[in-house]
């Protein structure tokens, strides 16, 4: 017969062993719950570098963009306002240069153009007032006579500084036509910014 000494003994080496297998058990369980922490951790630390990291290019995507942009417009802005000083420019050359034409066959031509446009334009109204230069008075009258003859006819000066050109009024004042070389120059001022604009491209390009 096995004494109790024996079964106390058998049985305290099972329950030790139990114990060891228990006790190994539970620390491989809390090693590989470390490593799964440790593991999240590393995973969560990358996943909010990155996420720095994409908010950081966002950032300097956007304020590249940004400054593009805003150096796009610049540049546009001062194209156009170098544009608009050119056209200013090449404007008061062509008033300049429309001042060496007063007097001539080509100037008086143009006087005498306007004058065959005014029945067109006042229609009935045959009492008008022509504003002339005083270098220009007696040429302009002569053929005001002849183109003009059943108009009543008032002559006066046009506003000091005045390039060239004639002014014709009805006397109600209703009806100005400005036929002066200034005004003929403002009213192609489109078509000499467009001409202008398509030489500085050319230019450009």
């Amino acid at each position: 017969m096995i004494s109790v000494e024996e079964k106390l003994g058998v049985f305290t080496q099972y329950l030790l062993r139990k114990q060891r297998e228990w006790g190994k058990q539970t620390i491989n369980t809390a090693k590989d719950k470390k490593l799964e922490m440790v593991k999240a951790s590393g995973e969560k630390i990358k996943e909010e570098k990155r996420s720095i990291e994409e908010r950081g290019y966002h950032v300097i995507f956007r304020d590249k963009n940004k400054i593009i942009a805003q150096g796009k417009n610049t540049a546009k802005t001062e194209l156009l306002e170098e544009k608009s000083r050119i056209l200013e420019d090449f404007k008061q050359a062509v008033l300049d240069e429309a001042r060496n034409y007063v007097g001539t066959e080509i100037y008086r031509g143009y006087l005498v153009k306007c004058l065959e446009k005014v029945p067109s334009i006042l229609r009935d109204r045959r009492d008008i007032i022509i504003f002339v230069n005083d270098p220009d008075s007696a040429f302009v009258k002569q053929n005001a006579s002849r183109v003009l003859p059943d108009y009543t006819i008032t002559f006066d000066a046009l506003p000091a500084g005045t390039i060239g050109g004639i002014v014709v009024r009805d006397t109600d004042n209703r009806i100005n036509c400005d036929f002066t070389v200034e005004n003929l120059v403002r009213t192609n001022y489109k078509t000499i910014g467009m001409y202008l604009n398509e030489v500085m491209e050319k230019q450009v390009g």
